[in-house]
């Protein structure tokens, strides 16, 4: 069945128009976009590595998950899950070539 053969196919055309009446629907409704998993890829990728490694380097003394995290999101101006900065804190300080130093519980520098 070629292209042109499917648009005519009744299930197809049933399923098109549902499609459609939901678009319809989300656009009158003003529903902010959810979050995609391409953003999520981009800080995983080395953008939120870099901005942690930034702050930490900024920061005049040891900083605290929750402040390392709090400077992250206003460098990079949009939210980061907390649990992936701390998620990121915990494996760097671990191994030979650890690049941070976990000083007391929660508390974060640059080794």
């Amino acid at each position: 069945m070629g292209l042109l053969g499917a648009y005519s196919n009744p299930e197809i055309q049933g399923r098109w128009r549902q499609l459609s009446a939901k678009l319809d629907r989300l656009a009158a409704s003003g529903a902010v976009p959810r979050p995609s998993a391409r953003h999520d890829q981009r800080l995983r990728s080395g953008l939120l590595p870099k901005a942690i490694e930034r702050v930490l380097v900024q920061a005049a003394s040891p900083m605290r998950a929750r402040d390392i995290h709090a400077e992250v999101e206003e460098l990079l101006g949009q939210s980061v899950p907390a649990s992936s900065v701390k998620n990121w804190l915990a494996t760097q300080v671990q191994g030979d070539k650890a690049r941070l130093v976990r000083l007391d519980r929660g508390r974060y520098g640059l080794a």
